[in-house]
């Protein structure tokens, strides 16, 4: 039987690969920190490894016998070469790496530069390996970004939009996600790739608003806060009303947009459209 080790299976998107993984026919291993929430994992067909990725004799221990490794853990940490040695000393080559579009922003912050980094190491590394990068999730209440402003505009009947608000983006069901990485770790033509993963079609800001508000029956008042205000307040405040941090107000005049043409080739990628992963996050809240 095919063996997987997975690391970062207990957040947001982790949970969402190995409930694909487990209708597959796979031996499934999670390595999981000691302090992580296992709750729901511990009650599934998964083998529980505990440790963290900067030990490498825990991370090898889990390897052992393994034939594929999926890192959903972030690459922003910095333990890449940990991670690369782990794999090489245990002769584990199939890998695939969940990375980030961030790495194309504009902005020169330390996690930009630790996830570049990485994937240099990675492609380095001689491992067989497929670097997917994912734009803003979301999807369920663990999202931290489209779950947070649609439990905003349930609540508050006025939404700050940042400058204009029409800037694309195009935020990606995180089910959608779990796929694209599925179906890299069973491709060949994936190995020594890597894909961009965003969602089926860009959209501002503002659309977003008004779909979100749509969906929860909801009147909303948008008021245009400038850049500059924006930037004062995410400093003194923390945040304009949704938590929205500085990096995030910088980021907001910047275009998100991705080419998915590789993805859908070879990965037969085919992302649901805002509107209808939108759907399902609103079931979640009628659910609660």
């Amino acid at each position: 039987m095919t063996t997987v080790l997975i690391s970062g299976a207990t957040g947001f998107l982790g949970e969402y690969v190995v409930r694909r993984l487990l209708n597959t026919r796979l031996e499934i291993r999670a390595f999981v920190r000691p302090t992580s929430d296992i709750s729901w994992i511990s009650t599934q067909d998964v083998h529980l490894f505990f440790g963290d990725l900067s030990q490498d004799e825990a991370m090898q221990s889990a390897l052992q016998g393994a034939d594929l490794f999926i890192n959903v853990t972030s690459l922003g940490f910095g333990h890449a070469p940990n991670i690369v040695n782990s794999l090489i000393k245990s002769e584990v080559k199939r890998s695939v790496f969940v990375s980030s579009t961030s790495i194309f922003s504009k902005l020169s912050t330390r996690s930009k530069a630790t996830r570049i980094k990485a994937e240099l190491v990675i492609a380095e590394s001689g491992l067989d390996y497929t670097i997917v990068r994912p734009t803003m999730i979301y999807g369920s209440p663990r999202d931290r970004n489209i779950w947070r402003l649609i439990n905003f505009i349930n609540k508050w009947p006025i939404v700050p939009i940042i400058g204009r608000g029409d800037v694309l983006q195009q935020p990606v069901y995180v089910d959608d996600v779990a796929q694209a990485i599925i179906s890299a770790a069973e491709s060949d033509l994936s190995i020594g790739r890597s894909y961009d993963i965003a969602g089926a079609e860009a959209i501002s800001f503002l659309d977003i608003v008004d779909l979100v508000s749509a969906a929860l029956g909801r009147s909303t008042n948008k008021v245009h806060v400038p850049y500059v205000m924006a930037k004062y307040a995410s400093l003194l405040l923390g945040g304009i009303g949704l938590g929205i941090t500085f990096e995030q107000v910088l980021r907001f005049g910047e275009e998100k947009t991705f080419d998915i043409s590789a993805a859908s080739r070879d990965l037969g990628y085919k992302p649901l459209g805002f509107e209808n992963g939108l759907a399902h996050e609103i079931q979640w809240l009628r659910k609660l």
